[in-house]
């Protein structure tokens, strides 16, 4: 896991500056603390390169890295199968490997197999490659957006950096401002899930994605799909088969490392599964990190998913699961004392704002890890893959049975679900669902929709943007559309937090449901092989038995990172906290971004407990103190 940072002109010769080159790769010294350099490789390429070792922790596997003065590579992520494509290429070509990395295996498979080598990845990538001989930049992001790729045009040449932070440094008139993405942000939370970023001129690479440029021009394309035919052919029992295999062979090559691996744990079914199939894998030690709650911190409107009040505290149940497992389970008391100084610095690093608050725990568990460990296996991508996210599917799923005439199945499913969710959240999620596809919903909830008033001038106009990307696809079955769009709109902005949070305390982060063969295997199954009455993930539920404790795997509950955000807004003429403050700053009031004398009536009404607004303060005190950082700074 690394840093990656490159320019490379578009016409010709360019003047490299190479203390601004440094200065650009130090502020992202967080995502590499082990090697740190960059080669001017020609007057038109200069590769740039951090280093947080993994694999082959010798210098020779330090980058960027060349092989015969041709090929050269700046390269972020980890490539799990290179044990096996290294075998593969050995054998066709003949190799001789003078590292044991997987560096040089992914550009020795792109030496032998050219761009198609992607498609043989098992892993999570960004990189750059560039050819002197043929004057060919390729550039490839993961099938997931697992890993960061952004990049600029600016001044005739391509900037590009695992982070927009060595971009701006570089070329500091790129701090310009996307006040359109910003407004959708506040709006609709729509976060890293599209292409544009909050800077005006700096873009990502989508998912799924490479980048060549030859000859001067750029050229974009899309070189993984999701699969979108229905094998209505197999059986539930043969599918359980498979996905098992699947599941544990993508834990096993996440295993793979020259440092110590941990998990971070709640008492969820999906990083509950990940060490169970650790244990079943490997007896080796193994530390697991858990977010420990204090409920007493928590409003009653901040618990609205479930039907009745429900403990938060995930602590109990976990340390069970960690005996019965024999984990070296660590416990992470969740302190919020210092809420707008770790917003800040969640903000620097994610170089956004991001509407979950759960940025804050993981940020505390990832610095008591990195005390022990340097790669996490994470849960992540499971409710996406499996139907986990039920509250926001439910009428539709709902609404496919009764299409089917299936109205016994229909009337058990809404019966099991209301007895434990809030009806009035999942109908609240499904209507936000249809401002993506309905344009009359927009309009119409638009003009109801009392919060536009506290909007100013520079955010008041704006053009919706989907929370998910436009493939121009659509499975055989409508339910596997729906998920496809979790699984590359919502997921990628989980992604893009996860990566930054683990970045920012030096620690990989890998995530097994994330495995490409797992997602294109279960995106083949019926939607009905995800979910059972109320019981969401079926198939992996029934995969895992035996593997998984049954405390874990029949539990139908799913708790997230929770984030105490109500009394962080707290106002009255004697007191505010800092968070109003900053909202109600005369710095904030020039900015234009919103309507003071509106925004001041909502932290009232806030405060007198009419009406939880907490979740779009948060994202407002977000958007200021991006502006503080990334805009501000750019005047200093």
């Amino acid at each position: 896991m690394c840093g990656i940072f490159g320019i490379y002109s578009l016409s010709g010769r360019k003047e490299f500056d190479s203390q601004k080159i440094n200065a650009s790769l130090d502020t992202m010294k967080h995502r590499g603390p082990d090697a740190q350099d960059f080669n001017v490789i020609s007057d038109k390429v200069c590769l740039g390169h951090l280093r947080l070792s993994i694999i082959d922790l010798k210098p020779e596997s330090n980058q960027p890295f060349c092989i015969d003065d041709r090929y050269w590579i700046s390269y972020n992520g980890e490539i799990y199968n290179y044990i096996e494509l290294r075998v593969e290429l050995k054998e066709e070509f003949d190799i001789t490997f003078r590292t044991e990395s997987d560096t040089e295996v992914l550009l020795r498979a792109y030496q032998y197999w050219g761009e198609e080598c992607v498609k043989r990845f098992n892993g999570m990538w960004a990189f750059a490659i560039y050819d002197a001989k043929e004057d060919t930049l390729f550039c490839s992001r993961d099938r997931f957006g697992v890993k960061p790729f952004n990049y600029s045009v600016i001044d005739k040449s391509l900037i590009f950096g695992s982070e927009i932070k060595p971009i701006i440094k570089y070329f500091d008139q790129l701090r310009v401002p996307n006040y359109n993405i910003i407004a959708n942000f506040c709006r609709t939370s729509t976060g890293a899930q599209i292409n544009e970023t909050w800077f005006r001129d700096i873009f990502r690479l989508a998912p799924g994605s490479n980048l060549v440029v030859k000859d001067g021009k750029i050229n974009i394309y899309k070189y993984w799909h999701y699969p979108l035919k229905i094998n209505h052919s197999i059986d539930l029992e043969s599918a359980c088969d498979q996905y098992k295999d699947i599941f544990l062979n993508a834990v096993k090559l996440r295993l793979r490392s020259d440092v110590p691996v941990g998990t971070t744990l709640s008492s969820g079914l999906d990083s509950g599964s990940i060490v169970s199939a650790v244990r079943k894998l490997s007896r080796n030690e193994h530390f697991t990190f858990t977010a420990k709650f204090d409920e007493s911190n928590f409003e009653g409107n901040e618990k609205t998913i479930y039907a009745n009040d429900i403990k938060i505290d995930e602590a109990s149940i976990v340390q069970d699961l960690a005996e019965k497992l024999t984990l070296n389970s660590e416990m992470v008391n969740i302190k919020y004392g210092e809420f707008v100084s770790d917003l800040k610095n969640i903000i620097y690093h994610l170089e956004s704002g991001n509407s979950s608050p759960a940025t804050f725990p993981l940020m505390q568990v990832m610095e008591k890890a990195k005390k022990k460990v340097t790669v996490v296996l994470e849960g992540q991508g499971a409710d996406e893959l499996l139907l986990g996210y039920l509250n926001p599917l439910f009428f539709s799923s709902l609404i496919e049975l009764i299409k089917n005439f299936r109205f016994i199945t229909a009337y058990k499913f809404y019966k099991s679900f209301v007895s434990i969710y809030s009806l009035n959240y999942a109908f609240m999620l499904y209507v936000r669902s249809l401002l993506n596809t309905n344009r009359f919903i927009r309009i119409l909830y638009k003009l109801v929709d009392k919060k536009e008033a506290i909007y100013g001038d520079n955010l008041k106009n704006y053009t919706f943007i989907k929370d998910y990307p436009e493939l121009g696809i659509a499975s055989e079955d409508p339910i596997n559309t729906r998920l496809i769009r979790q699984h590359s709109g919502g997921l990628v902005n989980l992604l893009h937090y996860g990566d930054a949070v683990s970045m920012a305390h030096s620690l990989e982060s890998r995530l097994p449901f994330m495995d490409y063969r797992l997602v294109e295997f279960v995106f083949s199954l019926p939607w009905h092989f995800k979910v059972n009455n109320n019981l969401t993930k079926y198939i992996h539920r029934l995969s895992m038995n035996g593997i998984v404790p049954n405390m874990i795997l029949n539990n139908p509950l799913k708790f997230g990172f929770n984030s105490p955000l109500s009394d962080k807004f707290k106002y009255s003429e004697s007191f505010k906290s800092d968070s109003v403050q900053i909202l109600l700053s005369q710095k904030c009031k020039e900015r234009k971004l919103f309507n003071h004398q509106a925004l001041k009536k909502m932290i009232i009404e806030h405060n007198n407990g009419k009406i939880n607004h907490s979740p779009l303060l948060f994202r407002l005190l977000s958007v200021e103190l991006w502006f503080r950082e990334f805009i501000d700074g750019a005047k200093n």
